[in-house]
């Protein structure tokens, strides 16, 4: 057995003893592994991950050259130069910093770093932050941009996540031009905050950043977490007075992306510690990247130095997709799974899910399940009745009050006024907006809703239905707050308000 084919096994026996995650964080491709006058030399980017390596893993490192030579093997760590850590050659070892450790002297590596190492590493291993550099991700994917050699897991969710297969619609389309922007100037916007509800794509669009990091010509060092690994990892830290390696680790990044920032509020002393990590790395001129589920000022009486730090860079709503976008992520996921190009069932899908793209996942996961367990092909009776059972599963109960509540939101107008007999155009249009939003996500009779909205006839109900289906039908434009809007993004935004209540 030759020197490489020991060197491969090695490598496999510490995915084995480490396991994926932390194997990719903190070994992977990026460390060097050579076996050079009877001793294992590990190459390390920098002197922090040398140290990392020879205090937390010296043990599984021994252990797994003791099995491929079938004896004590001398370890010596060093930290590569940058010839050699951009070219790949074979490491040039920095004397300065190189040291020797053999089996014999393990004991006082891990007695000199006590609990705080054991615990630090297996709090890597557990919380896994995402150093990648890239991520294939669709939705997401943690990494170091084009960074040095992109170590981290790939999530299912970030598998194949690039700005080229993000659908782009009308409640993402700034959020997703600004991500590009980022992605090519770091530090360009700092920081940006991404937010929306679950499901519009803040996660794929980080995963974006990163893909593009790793394939940039340039080099560039980032770490994607979220807040509650950011939360686990400092208390760590804190508790073990390891914080220096905590610090060194975070605010030494081109780019830091922490997802789920609400995760932190009433957590005080992790939030300061967030802040000054986002007010050293703004000085360098590094980029920060943050999402959130709420818009910034929903976090303003919890924190307002977080948001006065989120306002001093750029926040970008993202929304609940519009239908057109809804289509174009039916047809990705149909595409990605195999299906068949059916229009039909691809505008039944976008038209009854009318959620987040994880739902629009979910509907087709089930159609797909239901079509082989009947042993039936997927066709558009089956869809329907499918979607039907979905949809009154994972839609929640929507009442009269809830509509009309979102309808005057949207269109600024009094909530007593829909139910007045004035019949101007600033309160008719929204008035049959509501009478059509009632029919489509409520099961009051016709009557019921007449009622409600102060009309006594339920022929009055029919006949807003089928203003607001022609306005529809022809792409009409409805008054919003006094200025004219597309109908179906009225509609959207009226929608988006009620899912959000």
């Amino acid at each position: 057995m030759d020197g490489s084919d020991r060197l491969s096994i090695l490598r496999e026996a510490l995915v084995a003893r480490l396991g994926p995650q932390r194997y990719e964080l903190w070994v992977g491709p990026h460390a060097s592994i050579k076996y050079v006058d009877e001793k294992l030399c590990i190459g390390c980017p920098t002197e922090f991950e040398m140290k990392w390596l020879r205090s937390r893993l010296h043990d599984a490192l021994r252990d797994a050259a003791m099995d491929v030579w079938q004896r004590d093997v001398t370890i010596e760590y060093h930290v590569l130069t940058k010839s050699a850590q951009s070219t790949g050659s074979e490491p040039e070892r920095a004397k300065a910093t190189s040291t020797k450790t053999t089996a014999a002297e393990s004991t006082v590596t891990k007695t000199a770093t006590g609990k705080s190492g054991a615990v630090a590493a297996a709090n890597t291993e557990n919380t896994a932050p995402r150093l990648d550099s890239d991520s294939d991700a669709a939705s997401g994917s943690g990494n170091e941009g084009s960074t040095p050699r992109g170590r981290g897991s790939k999530s299912t969710v970030a598998t194949g996540a690039t700005f080229a297969n993000y659908v782009v619609g009308p409640g993402n389309d700034l959020a997703c031009r600004t991500a590009q922007s980022v992605a090519r100037w770091l530090g360009h916007y700092g920081p940006l905050c991404l937010f929306g509800p679950p499901g519009v794509g803040k996660t794929h669009l980080v995963y974006a950043m990163l893909h593009h990091w790793k394939h940039a010509p340039a080099r560039v060092r980032a770490i994607r977490l979220t807040a509650e690994q950011f939360t686990s990892e400092f208390l760590e830290g804190l508790h073990h007075r390891a914080l220096p390696g905590f610090r060194q680790k975070y605010r030494s990044v081109d780019a830091l992306v922490i997802d789920d920032i609400q995760f932190l509020v009433g957590k005080r002393a992790t939030l300061d510690e967030l802040l000054y990590t986002i007010d050293t790395l703004h000085e360098r001129g590094r980029q920060i990247v943050l999402t959130c589920d709420r818009s910034p000022g929903d976090l303003q009486h919890q924190s307002s130095d977080l948001v006065s730090r989120i306002s001093g860079g750029l926040a970008v709503p993202l929304e609940l997709p519009s239908y057109a976008t809804r289509l174009g992520i039916t047809r990705r996921f149909a595409a990605q799974m195999g299906l068949p190009a059916d229009e039909e069932i691809m505008t039944l899908i976008a038209t009854q899910v009318a959620g987040s793209a994880r739902q629009i996942c979910g509907a087709i996961n089930l159609l797909v399940a239901t079509s082989q367990a009947q042993g039936t092909p997927m066709t558009a009776d089956l869809t329907r009745a499918t979607l039907m059972e979905y949809v009154q599963q994972n839609t929640p109960t929507v009442r009269l009050a809830d509509i009309q509540r979102a309808v005057c939101q949207v269109f600024g107008v009094e909530p007593g006024s829909l139910k007045s007999k004035r019949k101007t155009r600033s309160l008719a249009e929204p008035r049959m907006l509501a009478m059509w939003l009632s029919r489509k996500y409520t099961r009051a009779a016709l009557g019921e809703i007449g009622a409600y909205f102060g009309r006594s006839s339920h022929s009055t109900v029919i006949s807003a239905h089928k203003r607001i289906e022609g306005l529809v039908s022809r792409g009409a434009n409805l008054h919003v707050a006094d200025r004219p809007c597309h109908v179906e993004e009225a509609i959207r935004q009226v929608e988006a308000v009620m899912r959000s209540a």
